[in-house]
């Protein structure tokens, strides 16, 4: 019974601490923004939608083509293609990216209202002051 429990007793330790690794997920749920739909960091966005632009130029020399020659249905088949593409990806950027650019572009327009009202009280305290 002693040997029993003396190998019972490490075995379950070991599964116990095996189990806490709460300073991980802490790590990693801080190392994710506080965004519900957290998928892709600024820069995979920047990027998605600097792609979506490339697509767009690329699709507008295909239009182009087109209209010199209509009747080329390879050039048909490659704007279509374009369109859809674009269309996905733009979905992408929608679902993804879009509130996280928007909330990054809010955090700064307040910053800068919070500057701008930093540097009028100052300006204000230094009229006071020569008065």
């Amino acid at each position: 019974m002693n040997k029993l429990l003396l190998l019972v007793v490490p075995f379950l330790s070991v599964i116990l601490l095996a189990d806490n690794h709460k300073g991980s997920i802490e790590k990693n749920r801080n190392s994710l923004m506080d965004h519900p739909n957290y998928l892709m960091n600024f820069k995979e966005c920047k990027e998605t939608k600097d792609g979506i632009a490339g697509l767009l130029s690329l699709s507008e020399t295909v239009w182009e083509e087109i209209e010199m020659n209509p009747e080329n249905e390879e050039k048909w088949l490659e704007v279509v293609l374009l369109s859809d593409l674009i269309g996905n990806y733009s979905t992408v950027y929608d679902v993804w990216c879009k509130d996280m650019i928007n909330k990054r572009v809010q955090m700064r327009m307040m910053a800068a209202k919070k500057k701008m009202k930093a540097g009028k009280k100052r300006s204000d305290e230094k009229t006071n002051k020569d008065d």
